[in-house]
């Protein structure tokens, strides 16, 4: 294979960004995509062409297309977990379940505000668990959620100085089945403003589990 046809394939003359800022890019391509045609409509093609990149640049920053649509559920839970941890941090709250529900508050109008996108992960779970082979795509987005989870409760007992008296690893996967299941029900049934009320009973309950440090 000569330079020449490297440079083609992987579409060196067009793409000289940072790896990680064109896997962002090609993220955020894929997320437009899902969100308008559904999951199934990500390919890596589709995705180089409308990125206007080469198909290669794709290939070259992820492996296959399982490893862009674990890349996908990455990105929208790291963008709720910014949203509630930014919420956590712009006031000061008297006690942990203030914190707590304020996180909630911060998280959910995230969660309200991109709709389609919240879709897209039950999208991505489901399609995942009916294909054996992108089963690793579904236990990497739990694992990532989970890791979100419980960052975000580990920051609002420290910024109240409480201390959890439940492993943060069970409090958190319980946060994120609860979270999960509003969510749900929200995207049935579209009552917003009953689920950030279940949310705030949640956040009460949490900080009946923790102690002062």
């Amino acid at each position: 294979m000569t330079w020449t046809y490297v440079q083609l394939f992987y579409g060196f003359v067009t793409t000289r960004l940072p790896l990680a800022q064109r896997r962002a890019q090609l993220v955020a391509t894929s997320l437009g995509i899902a969100t308008t045609d559904g999951i199934g409509a990500v390919t890596v093609r589709r995705v180089a062409d409308e990125a206007g990149v080469a198909l290669g640049v794709v290939h070259y920053c992820f492996d296959d297309k399982d490893a862009l649509l674990a890349a996908l559920a990455e990105r929208i839970v790291s963008d709720l977990a910014e949203a509630g941890a930014e919420e956590l941090g712009a006031f000061e709250a008297v006690d942990l379940p203030s914190a707590l529900r304020g996180a909630l508050a911060g998280l959910w109008a995230s969660i309200t505000a991109t709709r389609d996108a919240q879709l897209l992960t039950y999208e991505i779970t489901t399609q995942s668990l009916r294909q054996p082979s992108l089963r690793a795509v579904a236990d990497r987005q739990y694992v990532v959620s989970q890791a979100a989870a419980e960052a975000l409760l580990a920051l609002a007992a420290e910024a109240c100085g409480a201390q959890w008296a439940a492993p943060l690893s069970e409090l958190g996967a319980e946060a994120l089945a609860f979270v999960d299941g509003v969510t749900l029900r929200w995207l049935v049934d579209g009552d917003s403003a009953g689920a950030l009320a279940r949310l705030s009973r949640f956040a009460d309950y949490l900080g009946t589990q923790a102690v002062p440090a």
